[in-house]
């Protein structure tokens, strides 16, 4: 997938107003959490945001959905 496909995927999911999950999948040390903070930080100046809350998680380690569900809960903004 081209990073203008990726981008403007991210921007869609950031001024939606209905609840989604968006998965950034990819190689460790790709940039994803680097390009998700950025992509956040541009929307928020622009106001383009749909939601007051985002939960963001690294999977890595998560083993069990119960972990996952509660990285969900802990890393709510």
């Amino acid at each position: 997938m081209s990073l203008v496909l990726v981008e403007q995927e991210i921007r869609r999911f950031l001024g939606s107003v209905e609840p989604e999950v968006l998965c950034i999948a990819g190689h460790w040390g790709t940039g994803k959490t680097y390009a998700w903070n950025e992509y956040l930080k541009d929307a928020k100046k622009a106001q383009d945001i749909g939601l007051t809350r985002y939960s963001y998680v690294s999977l890595f380690g998560v083993n069990a959905l119960d972990e996952f569900k509660m990285a969900v809960f802990e890393n709510t903004v």
